[in-house]
């Protein structure tokens, strides 16, 4: 990555646009941050490692004539996903200038990705974030999400790895081409504001409960009507304030309803005014949830969550920090040197 290379590389492929990671990232605008490309990066290739998708960003200076045809230009010209299996490549191009954004998909994807599949995924998940101006954390949030409370995972991705779908008989090539026009372009107006937070009718509906699963049984309501307002009752004070800068959309959501609702055998601990919801070791997929204790019941305390836990490119959580205060739920647990959990033999 550009931040990594030796000064004489450094200096030479800033002429050439400075690519990142040629394989996997090309801001040709310049509007990702050294940290940015070197997350988006290192994800991609983790992702080419994990499930033999080659995913490469492109993030264009100037509009073209036709954002469509050049997707198909690049895919070829850049050969996305010529070095896996079988023609699994997905190509993010950007058009900040043209507001818009298409994403192109491999015929060896197409089965797992359709169209719509892929406009849903822009529309809900990609476009509020490039709104907000924020093109960078909006295709980390396609593809992956640090924060505990937002596990955003592919339902394709989820295919595969449940042996649903099966590569093998994906299509190749055909011909000299590895795409054939599969995707779906949506207007995206980059850096035209955030959306509103609408404060929710009936707050008091959403209030602190008396035990940390009623809390979180109302916390799921919330996700079910997709609401959005940051100062809800059942938040800590200090997770209302990062609420307020955090952006929460549907999609979001909804795939964190849907990873709560698989959620079994949830237990609670709890030391002095702080709890812990924690499930299974095995399913690393269902992140423990924090909660205090105040003067109307129990609060979800996700800007603690977001602070100490982590995730990696299979959206299996780990602590980022096993020195935190709520420790006191995990010791019949043990960490390895990554903070992944363990049962203790």
């Amino acid at each position: 990555m550009c931040n990594r290379l030796p000064l004489v590389s450094v200096l030479l492929v800033s002429l050439l646009g400075c690519r990142g990671e040629p394989g996997f990232l090309e801001d040709r605008a310049g509007l990702l941050t050294p940290a940015e490309r070197e997350r988006i990066a290192g994800y991609h290739e983790r992702l080419l490692d994990a499930f033999d998708i080659h995913l490469k960003l492109v993030i264009l200076a100037q509009s073209p004539p036709d954002l469509d045809a050049l997707a198909v230009e690049v895919f070829g010209t850049d050969r996305v996903g010529m070095e896996t299996g079988g023609a699994r490549g997905v190509l993010i191009l950007v058009d900040p200038p043209g507001r818009q954004v298409r994403m192109e998909i491999g015929y060896g994807l197409e089965g797992i990705f359709p169209d719509s599949f892929v406009g849903a995924v822009e529309r809900d998940q990609m476009v509020p974030f490039f709104q907000a101006n924020r093109v960078g954390p909006g295709v980390e949030a396609t593809v992956e999400l640090e924060s505990p409370s937002f596990v955003i995972r592919s339902e394709a991705l989820h295919a595969l790895e449940q042996g649903a779908y099966d590569p093998a008989a994906s299509a190749g090539p055909v011909g000299d081409h590895l795409s054939g026009g599969g995707g779906a372009r949506v207007a995206a107006a980059i850096g035209s504001g955030q959306p509103e937070k609408a404060q929710a009718p009936e707050s008091a509906a959403f209030e602190a409960k008396a035990t940390p699963l009623g809390t979180l049984e109302t916390y799921k309501q919330v996700l079910r009507l997709r609401i959005k307002d940051p100062d809800l009752p059942i938040y800590t004070p200090e997770t209302r304030a990062f609420f307020r800068e955090w952006l929460v959309t549907d999609a979001q959501q909804d795939n964190e309803l849907r990873g709560l609702l698989h959620a079994t055998e949830p237990r609670v601990f709890s030391q002095a005014e702080r709890a812990v919801i924690r499930f299974p070791v095995g399913d690393r997929r269902a992140p423990p949830l924090f909660l205090l204790r105040g003067e109307q019941g129990w609060m979800l305390d996700f800007a603690s969550m977001h602070r100490f836990l982590g995730f990696n490119h299979r959206n299996e959580w780990h602590f980022k920090d096993v020195e935190n205060p709520y420790m006191f739920a995990f010791r019949d647990w043990r960490f390895d040197g990554n903070g992944f959990p363990h049962g203790k033999d």
